[in-house]
């Protein structure tokens, strides 16, 4: 059976198939912001086709759950829910910073108002939580880590690595859910706060 791996929690929409082997079988991570729900039926077909993978083929499906974009966690999330809902298929989750994390970095993520997501990753591990703060208090805990994401946010290159391999990369922290109707998007700040512009 076939697992699909989907994140548009961030700039990127990432779709992943993947075998039993726990091997890629093929994926995309276009650079599509605020475009995710355009293009996330089209890639998933598109992928399906390409490899002759029809739709009762998959068998499970992993997203990344937050946090990120406000609207953009919740289009992977609304697809996932409705495809494992409708075929009774396993769902998992996974933090989308732990999805993007290297094994020694800060993961940096635009939390829109002068404010990032953040989680600081050593030896694969993260160290305390994942939070949100004012990008000034981050550049103080910052230290010597290597930035993944959004490092622009403090006046250095934005770093996305090969974000289809993630889901391999980290499958040992996937989370089944029992219940795909109850799962929710992680959001580390109020609704009214994702309104804020820059």
């Amino acid at each position: 059976m076939i697992t699909l791996g989907l994140d548009t929690s961030h700039k990127y929409l990432v779709v992943a198939l993947i075998n039993d082997n726990n091997e890629i079988i093929d994926g995309i991570s276009q650079f599509c912001p605020k475009k995710q729900s355009e293009y996330i039926l089209v890639e998933i077909d598109r992928l399906c086709k390409k490899n002759n993978i029809k739709p009762f083929d998959i068998g499970s499906v992993v997203i990344t759950k937050g946090p990120g974009s406000y609207t953009g966690v919740r289009i992977a999330m609304t697809v996932a829910k409705v495809i494992c809902a409708l075929r009774n298929i396993p769902l998992y989750t996974l933090n989308t910073l732990e999805f993007m994390a290297e094994d020694n970095c800060l993961v940096l993520m635009d939390a829109r108002g002068n404010r990032a997501y953040y989680g600081k990753f050593k030896e694969g591990n993260l160290i305390g939580e994942v939070a949100v703060d004012e990008l000034e208090k981050i550049k103080d805990i910052k230290e010597d880590l290597p930035i993944i994401g959004d490092g622009s946010l403090l006046n250095e290159a934005d770093n996305y690595p090969e974000l289809v391999q993630k889901f391999i990369q980290h499958r040992n922290k996937w989370h089944l859910e029992e219940n795909v109707h109850t799962v929710v998007p992680l959001y580390l700040k109020d609704a009214s706060s994702y309104m804020v512009k820059k």
